[in-house]
């Protein structure tokens, strides 16, 4: 069955596989992308057991704090967002030893879980204006970056600050 959705990426050729989900009712929404994001976690969990090597694989939340929201009392109801956020939290920490990664798109990266921002490694950052979201990458960054991250709230459309392991100073 997950081939059929995703695909084999036979030939060792790589596939891209984008699944639009935007037609799904938005009560149902995190169910679905946390059975989603369970069954690929679970198929690269099996497919490194059988075979000894791993099948590269990149999970993309696009909108990310929709999915792996920050846990609060308000929103803690041990309902669909929680089991959403506990599955790719799961992900996060352990999906690298099974060849999965996991790259999160979001404005609002205050409002992401902190066990998978905690597990980030590098951060492509465009215009920041929040203030919550500006100390969080603050927080998150070298002391070395402090000059650059000021420019967050100014940056220019089409411009990004990138840091972290993705390169060896963070730079524009």
């Amino acid at each position: 069955w997950l081939h059929g959705l995703l695909g084999r990426g036979e030939g060792g050729k790589g596939q891209i596989t984008v699944l639009d989900l935007s037609l799904v009712p938005s009560d149902v929404l995190t169910t679905v992308v946390s059975v989603l994001g369970r069954l690929v976690f679970e198929a690269a969990q099996r497919y490194r057991r059988a075979y000894r090597v791993t099948m590269p694989t990149v999970l993309v939340l696009e909108e990310a704090h929709n999915f792996v929201e920050r846990q609060s009392y308000e929103n803690d109801d041990g309902g669909q967002g929680a089991r959403c956020r506990q599955v790719f939290e799961k992900i996060a920490k352990e999906g690298r030893k099974f060849g999965v990664g996991l790259m999160l798109s979001s404005q609002r990266p205050a409002e992401l879980s902190p066990t998978i921002v905690a597990q980030c490694n590098s951060f492509l950052l465009h215009r920041i204006v929040n203030d919550r979201d500006q100390e969080l990458v603050t927080r998150l960054s070298p002391d070395s970056s402090g000059t650059l991250l000021k420019e967050l709230p100014s940056l220019p459309t089409q411009k990004a600050i990138l840091m972290g392991i993705a390169t060896e100073i963070p730079l524009v």
